[in-house]
């Protein structure tokens, strides 16, 4: 069977699934600070997040297309499994120092009830399989490893079960920053996406928000994060600045107001003045109407 490129990009957009640009694989790999030990992709296609690590970094990926696989085995120092890793997960009992990833957007999974998801207190939904790739991720991570994960933005605020998953994230300490990255990043998708940088060491007690879209940022602590909801949505805790509002200029407001009237006041005296002259109606008494009106207001402003 032919496939066309038309055609496998809608059957990847039905699988969740998207193409990552070089810049978003340079962008990730600026949140893993300095040289990983090793670094690991649980669905990592054809390498792409894994290929801007140094040569001598130990890679490790694992993915359900043989075809992509067989590209990601080209890069240096790469070993690969092929499988879905969220049901047969290679390299079970191995720590990573880094992790990258960028999981399908809410695809349906078959839940699983192994060691990864022992201590959650709850299972991620069939429907949608975002936190259980996070799950995956943080049992994965050697206690002083990073992650960072692209996601789709609703893992956010989705209440439910990921509401639930969300608050014990956040309650465990795990989540470092919270990057909204602008859409159209992604060549196929126009969507808005979201990076969450995940830490098992951390000791401080606020998140880092940023919107990347708008340039802003903001360090929140943990406890308004908790008055809020556990919500990680960007927008509540950052705004871009309004543009301040020029100063009303109350004098050129009314001026341009009068030079209106006047104008109006001209186009309405000729179309009189017009019929006036086609009827054979006098028009001096209009004139005269009119002149005991502006007389009035002159002797206001005496």
């Amino acid at each position: 069977m032919t496939h066309t490129i038309k055609g496998l990009r809608a059957q990847f957009k039905e699988q969740g699934k998207f193409h990552t640009p070089p810049e978003l694989a340079g962008f990730l790999r600026s949140l893993i600070p300095g040289v990983p030990r090793d670094v690991y992709d649980p669905t990592c296609g054809a390498g792409a997040l894994l290929s801007v690590f140094p040569d001598e970094v130990p890679k490790f990926g694992q993915d359900i297309d043989t075809a992509a696989l067989a590209d990601a085995e080209l890069i240096p120092n790469m070993t690969t499994v092929c499988g879905d890793v969220l049901i047969d997960p290679a390299w079970i009992d191995k720590r990573f120092h880094a992790i990258v990833a960028n999981p399908p957007f809410s695809i349906r999974w078959e839940p699983q009830a192994d060691e990864r998801f022992m201590y959650a207190p709850t299972v991620p939904t069939a429907s949608r399989a975002d936190y259980a790739f996070l799950i995956h991720i943080m049992h994965m991570l050697a206690d002083d490893g990073v992650a960072a994960v692209l996601n789709f933005p609703g893992i956010l605020y989705r209440g439910n079960r990921e509401g639930v998953l969300r608050e014990w994230f956040i309650r465990n300490n795990w989540v470092d920053k919270v990057i909204l990255i602008p859409g159209d990043t992604f060549t196929d998708t126009s969507i808005s996406t979201v990076c969450l940088v995940l830490r098992k060491d951390r000791t401080g007690d606020t998140i880092r928000f940023e919107d990347r879209e708008h340039d802003v940022s903001r360090d929140v602590p943990v406890s308004e994060v908790e008055a809020a909801g556990f919500t990680l949505s960007v927008s509540s805790f950052v705004q871009p600045e309004m543009p301040e509002a020029e100063p009303f200029d109350a004098w050129g407001a009314e001026q341009l107001a009068r030079n209106g009237a006047a104008r109006k006041l001209r186009s309405e005296l000729r179309f009189s003045r017009q019929v006036a002259r086609f009827e054979g109606w006098p028009f001096a008494p209009f004139i005269e109407q009119l002149d005991e009106v502006l007389n009035e207001f002159r002797e206001s402003v005496k």
